[in-house]
């Protein structure tokens, strides 16, 4: 495998190679793009537009960078060999269980069990995904279109009131003038009427604005979907005999996989069915955090090359992660709510005190503010968010030893140096699952379900591109 630190790997250069050749050397320019470009996508996906400038990053002394290339750790380093003789064992065993039927065999467990737990583990996965990839930048890159779009909006009825009205002062070209902090050069009012009239024509106009977007964008929602039912459906009908139905209907086939309020199912089930996807999840919410370290390591490899700025592309990678990461554990806090609910109405007697804990508060006057038992769910809420931000920070803490090699394999890194990170990357992952942090939307979760339900908690999804701080 390739240095990672080549410049044909990923475009940087060698610094000491950047100092040999002139300002207007291509390759010089070369690096400036490429940070430049990667920079702009960094405020647009991180930052929803704003104009963040680069972080500076502190020289690294000689102690903490090596120059070592290291072998990929385990399970990389896994020979062909190994691989081939795993490929060929489930060859058998997949030959062996149609033989003698116990591959389609039903209970617990059973390999349609487990295909029932991975397909319920990947759905959850699969959400958390695609709300990162609808709110972090589908919807990131939205904001800023629609920002851009209000100052323009905003800017044109000034310049308007400039130029005809004569509100402002205005250049020998009859152009606005602006100051040194781009604002427009308005004329003083001592009544201060002209400002209140210049912000109702922006409100009102922003406010068109915003009406024909909402206006545009359901009747695109309604077109497509009038256009699925119509022609997709039918096309995939006659050429591959899917049936008609089925794409409409998939977006419905699309919910998150909880046990359901209003049934009562036995604990086994309950375990079997839901506990042990929950579980993966929580390993897989573990892996996420350990990657989101190793690409913040990743981002470094510019200032350890003696650049004093972060690379932009492995800090947008590790921002994402990091925003499916919160969205996984959210909704997995989701479903382990759903789960306790369930078991715990199987569990008490239905004529029980107990039961109304669940149901709805024993004070009857509570009962009509707040039914149906939201406060505990709320209360269950908050105790399962602690609980996997606590685990997954005990997890991180643990894997130590065991994703060391990988920081170390990806990066410049010293043993030394990697070591003294190790904490500090830790406990940034402890400060970034803070739950009393309003901008980590824990509470405003909590909150909802203890006015609305528990049901309000999902599909209740958050921007988080806002909340981190690059100072």
């Amino acid at each position: 495998m390739a240095d990672v630190h080549d410049f044909g790997d990923d475009g940087i250069l060698d610094p000491d190679e950047e100092e040999q050749n002139e300002d207007h050397d291509p390759i010089s320019e070369a690096l400036h793009v490429y940070l430049g470009f990667w920079h702009y996508w960094y405020n647009i996906i991180v930052h929803r537009g704003a104009n963040v400038a680069p972080l500076q990053m502190p020289p690294y002394t000689v102690d903490f960078v090596s120059d070592d290339i290291r072998p990929a750790p385990f399970l990389l380093d896994i020979s062909e060999t190994w691989y081939c003789s795993a490929l060929i064992a489930l060859i058998l065993a997949v030959h062996h269980g149609v033989n003698k039927g116990w591959l389609f065999e039903t209970g617990y467990p059973s390999p349609q069990w487990a295909g029932r737990v991975l397909g319920r583990v990947l759905l959850t996965v699969g959400a958390a995904i695609l709300s990162t990839i609808s709110f972090e930048i589908i919807g990131s890159l939205s904001t800023a279109t629609f920002r851009t779009t209000i100052t323009r909006i905003e800017d044109w009825i000034s310049t308007f009131l400039i130029k005809r009205l004569r509100w402002g002062q205005v250049g020998e070209n009859g152009e606005p003038l602006r100051d040194g902090a781009n604002n427009f050069m308005w004329v003083v009012d001592p009544a201060n009427r002209r400002e209140a009239v210049r912000e109702t024509l922006q409100g009102l106009a922003v406010f068109v604005f915003d009406y024909l977007a909402t206006f545009l964008l359901e009747v695109g929602n309604q077109l497509t979907q009038l256009s699925v039912e119509r022609i997709l459906a039918p096309v995939l009908y006659f050429f591959f005999a899917i049936p008609v139905n089925f794409v409409p209907k998939l977006l419905s086939w699309l919910f998150l996989p909880t046990p359901g309020l209003d049934t009562i199912q036995d604990p086994r089930t309950l375990w079997f069915e839901y506990g042990v996807p929950i579980v993966i999840q929580f390993w897989l919410l573990v892996l996420l955090w350990l990657l989101k370290i190793l690409f913040m390591a990743k981002a470094e490899r510019l200032a350890m090359q003696g650049w004093p700025v972060i690379d932009p592309p492995m800090t947008i990678i590790w921002h994402l992660i990091r925003a499916t990461a919160m969205h996984l554990l959210a909704y997995t806090s989701y479903q382990l709510v759903c789960g306790i609910i369930v078991a715990m109405k199987w569990a008490l007697p239905e004529e029980s005190w107990y039961i109304t804990v669940i149901d709805g508060p024993v004070v009857p006057f509570l009962g009509r503010i707040m039914p149906n038992g939201r406060i505990f769910a709320a209360v269950l809420l908050f105790f399962f968010h602690w609980l996997l931000r606590a685990a997954s920070v005990l997890g991180v803490r643990l894997a130590e030893n065991f994703w060391m090699p990988y920081i170390l394999w990806q990066t410049r890194y010293s043993v030394g140096g990697a070591g003294r990170y190790w904490p500090l990357f830790v406990d940034s992952l402890a400060a970034d699952l803070s739950l009393l942090d309003p901008t980590k939307r824990v509470t405003s979760r909590v909150a909802m379900t203890a006015l609305f339900g528990l049901r309000s908690s999902w599909p209740a999804r958050f921007h988080l591109s806002n909340v981190v701080d690059d100072d």
